[in-house]
């Protein structure tokens, strides 16, 4: 081990910290590399010196100099009577910038004092040590002029106030003179400079500059660059106009950018009335104060054209006679305008957020929420039907509607709509659609009720056609077919009448019956189907009359559709019993199969228009449609009801109808007369004109076999060219001709000497009182409808005798 002493101010001097050894007089003995290295001075600058007379005098700035001498200076004497350290509070003390002459730069130091004591106790030395907390002190005071500046704007709204706000807290943090904030307008290449903060004694800037006057440093902040100037006397950029600096006191200054989508927007000055070396930190304090004062002038000058906007927009909703809304880009309802609570009645701000759904029909409510998540998941326009409840507590029918509001990429950032009432237009839409279902329904019924008929028809007529029917096969089938087309006739008769059925007025022709003959004619009806499906059919009949006052084709009708429906859901082979009894005064008919049967869930709606039951191959027909609610709506005009039973699916179905006996027997119907044949008096010259071969030819035949002599024309043209019109005694037109129609020959004939005697009469399927009034006055003598009854027209053409004329 070495016996050498070390140099006490060699190992002093390399101390890795900045340390000064004081005597306690203050004079200067040692003194760190490092100290002399922060501090920028020479050993032989300070030893042997007062502290005070070597620091005293250097800052540029004498009260913050004077401070920290009158700091230092207690913190020493403390020292000395406390033979204790002392830790100063940090100081700011600036030193030169090397280099620079006359440039400072600021610093803040963290100084401790600390006693060295002899062997009695006494102060011998003091060390005064010295770390740099400049860097800390700045990141505080930083982070602190964040802190008011967000304080500062809590309360502020005008741009203006903002802007000055900011300016003024980063003029004070970086010591400046003057703070400006500006709009660059590329077009003219100037700045506009708003309000600005200024030291006491610095003019201010606000109005328009032209930046070019002052060097072309303007270019480095169209590429978004910061432009950083110490002394515009030495910067390369400015010398040539420092002058103009000069007058605008500023020696130095900090130019940030603000670029907005690429292009130079904005742009904060800093400016210092002498030389200075701007900081890193400065510069990036600088930078975060220019970006934060566009955002939040900005956002406050949307926020004014967006006040005024909205009032804008308040006068021209509240002038809309509809009830308009809006919504934020998620849906949340956030106004109203004055016809929406005028019209619901409710409190200003009670359906905002999700509150109007309470306002609709508990029905529509689920329906309504639907639709507006998918028009809020796709960006869909948002259109529905529901029942809004109305200020006097009705749910009136109202359209919403509303559309996405988009910004320029597209993006929705806003939902507008309306709600109109539509309640009047509902119902009477309801009421097309109701008329539309009604119209529907009688075109169903009309079609359904000319087939029952239509099948015995057919059958007799194939009969006929065979030519193997005797004399009373023949007769038989005959009376079927008249006696179907009367039926027919009837029907059609009624179901014509398209307002009386739509309305549901019909009228019943009641007359004394025998529900015995109703059952029979029925049966005839519905046998042709029967036997097709190879059914057994069970009739039981009572043994006494069962007499009902009613309408016979409307109860041979009911019996007839309770027939074919059985034997439609049964399959084939299956039996069908009919009885007819007298219970507890009423007639009783009752139809039961053991067909397919009834579910239950079916069973409760059996009767209800269009109800059906399950198709299958073995019943293309079909079923329980239109029949089964007609039945009802018969059996009910009668004063009856009907009941239907089935014990479910494979179990067969009953149908039961009971009508009211006749309490009293009522004064005998006069029966219809029977069809007699009455030969003519003489044979008739007879013209038929009709464009259907088969009714014309059907017609001719039937005349000729009553003795006439019969001519055909399928149209007006062709009557009229007949060389012999003038030796006709009768015309039978149709009226639905082809080209000229039945109106307007028969006009002609009776303008033609040769023919104005002739009798004319109207064979037409039109059959309404319009239609009688328009032949009437074409000149006709009769008018019968389709398919006419051959006994009357065979008796309108016995009078025709020396050309008699015919009463209408």
């Amino acid at each position: 081990m070495s016996d050498r002493t070390p140099d006490p101010g060699a190992v002093f001097g390399a101390l890795p910290a900045p340390y000064v050894l004081l005597t306690p007089d203050f004079t200067i003995v040692l003194a760190s590399d490092a100290f002399l290295r922060a501090n920028g001075y020479e050993r032989a600058q300070l030893i042997g010196r007062n502290v005070f007379a070597a620091f005293g005098t250097l800052p540029d700035n004498p009260q913050a100099n004077d401070a920290t001498m009158a700091n230092l200076r207690a913190s020493l004497h403390k020292v000395l009577e406390t033979k204790a350290p002392d830790a100063m509070p940090v100081q700011r003390y600036d030193l030169p910038v090397p280099g620079h002459p006359g440039e400072l730069q600021q610093k803040y130091w963290s100084p401790v004092n600390a006693p060295v004591l002899d062997d009695a106790g006494n102060v011998t030395y003091i060390v005064h040590h010295v770390k740099d907390v400049t860097a800390r002190v700045r990141g505080n005071a930083r982070r602190d002029a964040l802190v008011r500046l967000t304080d500062a704007w809590r309360d502020l709204r005008s741009p203006r106030e903002i802007v000055l706000a900011g300016l003024a807290i980063l003029g004070e943090l970086l010591g400046a003179s003057r703070v400006s904030y500006g709009r660059y307008n590329e077009a003219t290449d100037t700045l506009y400079i708003g309000p600005d903060w200024c030291v006491p004694g610095v003019p201010s800037l606000e109005g328009t500059a032209r930046l070019r006057e002052f060097g072309s440093f303007v270019d480095e902040m169209l590429e978004g660059l910061a432009v950083v100037v110490g002394d515009v006397e030495q910067d390369p950029r400015t010398v040539a106009h420092a002058e103009a600096f000069r007058r605008h006191h500023a020696l130095s200054f900090v130019d940030m950018p603000v670029i907005e989508q690429g292009q130079l927007k904005s742009i904060l000055v800093v400016s210092d009335m002498v030389p200075r070396q701007w900081a890193t930190g400065d510069v990036a304090l600088v930078r975060e104060f220019a970006e934060r004062i566009r955002t939040t002038s900005e956002r406050a000058r949307s926020m004014e054209a967006l006040a005024a906007s909205e009032a804008k927009f308040r006068s021209i909703t509240n002038a809309m006679p509809q009830m308009v809304w809006s919504t934020t880009a998620d849906g949340w309802h956030d106004y109203y305008n004055q016809q929406w609570y005028e019209y619901t009645g409710v409190p200003s701000g009670s359906t905002d957020g999700a509150g109007w759904n309470g306002m609709f029909h508990p029905d529509d409510r689920e329906r309504a929420w639907d639709a507006w998540r998918h028009s809020l998941a796709t960006g869909d326009v948002y259109e529905i039907q529901y029942r809004l409840r109305h200020r006097s507590g009705e749910y009136r029918w109202t359209l919403g509607r509303a559309l996405p509001v988009r910004d320029e990429t597209g993006r929705i950032i806003r939902w507008m709509g309306t709600c109109t009432d539509i309640h009047s237009q509902k119902l009477a839409e309801d009421a097309l659609h109701e008329a539309a279902a009604r119209k529907d329904e009688f075109l169903a019924m009309l079609a359904h009720e000319l087939r029952n008929p239509l099948a015995p028809i057919g059958t007799a007529a194939q009969l006929l056609k065979t030519g193997l029917a005797d004399e009373r096969i023949r007769v038989a089938a005959s009376d079927i077919i008249i006696r179907q087309v009367r039926h027919m006739a009837h029907l059609v008769d009624d179901l014509l009448d398209v307002s009386r059925v739509t309305r549901g007025l019909v009228q019943l022709n009641r007359v004394e019956l025998d529900m015995a003959d109703m059952v029979a004619s029925a049966v005839e009806q519905a046998l042709p189907l029967i036997e097709e499906r190879r059914h057994v059919l069970e009739p039981h009949m009572p043994d006494v009359p069962a007499t009902v006052l009613g309408d016979r084709t409307r109860l041979v009708q009911v019996i007839a559709n309770l027939l074919n429906n059985a034997a439609k859901y049964t399959p084939p082979g299956g039996r069908i019993a009919l009885y007819l009894d007298i219970v507890d005064s009423h007639a009783r008919v009752t139809v039961r199969d053991n067909g397919i049967g009834i579910a239950p869930s079916l069973l409760p709606h059996i009767f209800d228009l269009f109800i059906q039951g399950e198709r299958n191959p073995d019943r293309a027909q079909g079923g329980l449609g239109l029949g089964l609610t007609l039945v009802k709506s018969i059996v009910s005009l009668h004063g009856g009801f009907v009941m239907a039973h089935s014990d479910g699916a494979g179990m067969g179905s009953e149908f039961t109808v009971t009508l009211p006996l006749l309490d009293k027997v009522p004064a005998p119907a006069q029966a219809a007369p029977a069809a007699v044949h009455h030969p003519a008096v003489r044979p008739l010259s007879l013209l038929v004109v009709e464009d259907n071969p088969d009714a014309a030819g059907v017609l001719a035949e039937l005349l000729r076999s009553e003795g006439h002599d019969v001519a055909v024309a399928e149209d007006a043209e062709t009557a009229l060219r007949r060389a012999d019109l003038a030796a006709i005694d009768a015309f039978i037109l149709d009226i639905g001709l082809p080209g000229m129609d039945g109106y307007t020959l028969a006009r002609h004939l009776r303008a033609d000497p040769a023919t104005a005697g002739a009798t004319l009469l109207a064979l037409t399927g039109y059959g309404q009182p319009s239609d009688r009034a328009q032949s009437h006055a074409a000149g006709f003598n009769r008018h019968f409808v389709k398919p006419a009854d051959p006994a009357e027209l065979l008796l309108a053409l016995q009078a025709v005798n020396g050309r008699d004329a015919i009463g209408t």
